[in-house]
């Protein structure tokens, strides 16, 4: 189990992003589907760790849970 945290910045809307993202497995994961066909993006890993066997991080992961700020 395992969480990940992306900046994100989309140049061509000139926006700035943090996603956060739950998933199992030790390499780090980015959803493809958040990406946006002709635009362009600057993206870099902030945070890779293991998370804390609980009940609670393993639903998140199980349903990949991510956040966007």
């Amino acid at each position: 189990m395992t969480k990940t945290v992306w900046h994100i910045v989309d140049e061509t809307e000139k926006t700035t992003t943090n996603f956060t993202y739950y998933h199992f497995g030790k390499e780090p994961k980015f959803p493809s589907w958040y990406m946006e066909a002709n635009h362009h993006y600057t993206i870099e890993m902030i945070w890779h760790f293991k998370l804390v066997a609980s009940v609670k991080s393993f639903f998140k992961c199980l349903t990949h849970f991510y956040i966007v700020k």
